[in-house]
């Protein structure tokens, strides 16, 4: 009878053990989820954040304003294009690059 006490006292004691640290593992793995739901929502902000102020920076009218300003970009004159058909040789490498199909339907022709 006393060796059976024993035995269930050890065997309780180990199984106290071994279920004080489960409930530990478990308080740390709820405190790393409760961490990354954090981070998740301060990320969901960021880029929240972060479309609205796309959208800012790439409305029409501003970046017309900045274009304005800093480039000394003209509109194309009809003088200026030139047809490409008529401008390569058999030897230019280019002719290789834009297959004939595209030369044909640059021309306007066809």
């Amino acid at each position: 009878m006393r060796r059976y006490t024993t035995l269930f006292f050890f065997l309780a004691l180990v199984i106290g053990f071994i279920l004080f640290k489960v409930k530990y593992e478990v308080v740390e793995i709820e405190e790393k989820i409760s961490q990354t739901l954090r981070k998740m929502k301060r990320e969901r902000e960021t880029i929240h954040i972060l479309k609205a102020e796309w959208s800012h920076l790439n409305e029409p009218q501003r970046l017309q304003k900045l274009a304005e300003k800093f480039l000394d970009i003209r509109p194309m004159k009809a003088e200026q294009i030139a047809n490409i058909r008529h401008n390569l040789t058999d030897q230019d490498p280019f002719r290789q690059i834009i297959p004939q199909t595209h030369l044909v339907s640059m021309k306007g022709e066809e």
